[in-house]
């Protein structure tokens, strides 16, 4: 089966093996863990777990794997505690593995061709808070040099230990356009650099046709809506070290879908992408990818908004100004950090003025309606709700509903 090929059979399967009873809202250390321990149980020998090590506030820190083959695979995912996007698809992956149990050729030639070892929550204390940064607000994604938290000390020396040949870097990005498209980004990959010259020996260059290799299977489903980042050398980063420390990495942020506020869609893109990425390893067929699928993908942009309100008829009271304008909006907080889904919806005014080149993930048709400048500002935080009552549009957050 073609890469292609196993991408189409694993889109048309996904929901066979999805948790569906996992979601952002309880992707932490307290759910999670009982969770993959009831995977190890029922997998019959086909996964093993053991714990790496402890997090500064005592939660333990685990490692999956699965396969007995040569070519060794290393993935690690939130990293940061509020990105769980890959989290929820590495426990899918984990669940298709024990629910299959041979009955898929592909799957039994990958898991004797590959070993793969996974660390589904790399910073469990965030992910209790849905935070970025550790419990001492760490980014653990900045400590790689250094090594002052205990979780950046167990990847390393996770790293040292298993050698992996490959590495996958999991992560979440903000609400991102494709270049200066009005396309939004649903997943961005990067090679990350080894040095400050860019480079690219063979170790990285693997990296590259994994990144081209994600890109063709998933452009079947998302052809224009895969971006990249600046591949600008940062050592503190963990992608890079992991880079120059001989591990050829992949990193992929999850980003966004309309109508997807828990990223489901983006989730089972994940599940896609990494089945069809650690098959190719095993295989070898991830060489035969044109690494111009990689080359020409556009850098992550700023064309994208959470609501765009099209055509509203801005006017100043009584000075006599007004102007048909479109107003770009973005929640705040972010939907995935709302901890009381009853609170009132806030948004921020980003901008005011001619956004027909922009997208969002939500439009709504202002219809020449008038609405006082007094009402919206540029930076200002208010209540969703001073806008479109202002302005008569009835509108339920596709998150709200």
């Amino acid at each position: 089966m073609t890469p292609n090929a196993l991408a189409t059979h694993l889109f048309s399967t996904y929901e066979q093996y999805r948790l569906f009873y996992l979601r952002p809202a309880n992707c932490c250390h307290r759910e999670i863990v009982p969770e993959m321990r009831e995977l190890v149980s029922r997998g019959n020998n086909l996964l093993s777990i053991g714990e790496l090590g402890k997090s500064v506030e005592g939660r333990s820190i685990y490692q999956i794997s699965f396969g007995r083959g040569e070519k060794k695979v290393l993935l690690w995912s939130q990293m940061h505690g509020d990105e769980s996007t890959a989290t929820l698809a590495l426990m899918d992956i984990l669940n298709m593995l024990v629910e299959d149990q041979g009955k898929e050729s592909w799957v039994s030639e990958m898991l004797e061709q590959t070993s793969v070892y996974v660390i589904p929550m790399l910073n469990p204390d965030g992910a209790e808070r849905i935070q970025r940064h550790t419990s001492v607000q760490i980014d653990m994604n900045r400590d790689a040099r250094s090594l002052i938290t205990p979780e950046a000390r167990l990847l390393r020396d996770a790293q040292r230990r298993l050698r992996p040949a490959y590495g996958f870097n999991l992560h979440d990005q903000g609400l991102s356009s494709v270049g200066v498209t009005p396309k939004v980004a649903a997943l961005s990959l990067l090679a990350p650099a080894l040095d400050e010259k860019r480079s690219a020996p063979p170790v990285r260059l693997r990296a590259m046709r994994i990144c081209a290799l994600i890109t063709r299977a998933l452009s079947q489903f998302i052809g224009g809506h895969i971006a990249t980042y600046d591949d600008a050398y940062e050592p503190r980063a963990f992608g890079d070290s992991m880079q120059s420390w001989g591990t050829s990495t992949v990193l992929i942020e999850s980003g966004h879908w309309p109508g997807d506020p828990e990223k489901l869609f983006i989730r089972k893109l994940n599940y896609i992408a990494l089945l069809t990425a650690i098959r190719a390893i095993g295989n070898g067929s991830y060489q035969d990818t044109e690494m111009d699928w990689y080359r020409q993908l556009l850098p992550n942009g700023r064309m994208m908004y959470d609501i765009i309100i099209r055509g509203v008829e801005l006017h100043n009271g009584s000075g006599g100004w007004s102007a048909r304008v479109d107003i770009g909006l973005m929640y705040e907080p972010p939907p995935h950090k709302r901890s009381d889904r009853d609170a009132p919806i806030a948004v921020r005014c980003v901008e005011i003025g001619d956004l027909s080149l922009h997208g969002a993930l939500e439009e709504l048709n202002g219809g020449g309606r008038r609405l006082s400048a007094a009402h919206v500002a540029v930076d200002a935080v208010v209540p969703l709700t001073r806008i479109t009552d202002a302005l008569q549009i009835h509108f339920a957050p596709s998150f709200h509903q």
